[in-house]
């Protein structure tokens, strides 16, 4: 997915009740080098950007005052795709600032639309299951994903030898329901021309 292409998003966030101006957008390795100097992020998105095949993966920032809130990497698959069409999306990693050095909400929910936005432009038809976008949550998270989201549970799996996750997925149908619910409770999403 080559960053060139990546749509950049004006979107509505909460900061302090009132609404204000955010944007989404491609990250760049300048970005990255950015949150490895934040304490509010504790994943390595150094590793991931070094590991990310840009063929079929994308790294998505959501800025504030240009500061970086939040940052999600997705793919989509498979790749290469027989039809050149991907079948789905996957969420591999997705963070937000940690609760003290967040000054902007939803974060969360805003990376997760760019993801589905982009799954559904693309045409992912759905893998075997009907699933076009799929995550694996860290415990501490399933009740974010399941309650907040409303991403439909499916089972738990194993994300690393000492380490289980639980999946989730969205189908055709609840991924547009995602995209109207956040666009009818924040206001839509104005992409930016090139």
């Amino acid at each position: 997915m080559p960053k060139s292409r990546l749509p950049t998003y004006v979107v509505k966030i909460l900061r302090n009740d009132l609404l204000d101006d955010a944007y989404l957008a491609a990250a760049d390795e300048s970005d990255i080098a950015e949150i490895s100097l934040v304490s509010g992020f504790k994943c390595d998105w150094t590793r991931l950007w070094s590991n990310a095949d840009f063929d079929c993966e994308a790294l998505v920032k959501l800025t504030y005052q240009g500061k970086i809130q939040g940052i999600v990497k997705f793919a989509l698959y498979p790749y290469p795709a027989p039809d050149r069409i991907p079948r789905f999306t996957e969420i591999l990693n997705i963070e937000s600032l940690s609760g003290a050095d967040r000054t902007v909400s939803p974060v969360g929910l805003w990376l997760i639309w760019y993801a589905v936005k982009i799954c559904l432009e693309v045409g992912c038809s759905g893998d075997a299951s009907g699933s076009i976008l799929v995550l694996i949550s860290v415990e501490l998270a399933i009740p974010y994903y399941r309650d907040k989201v409303k991403m439909e549970g499916l089972q738990w799996t194993t994300l690393s030898p000492d380490e289980e996750g639980y999946a989730f997925r969205f189908s055709k149908s609840q991924a547009i329901e995602f995209l109207n619910g956040i666009n009818n409770q924040y206001g839509t999403a104005i992409e930016l021309p090139e």
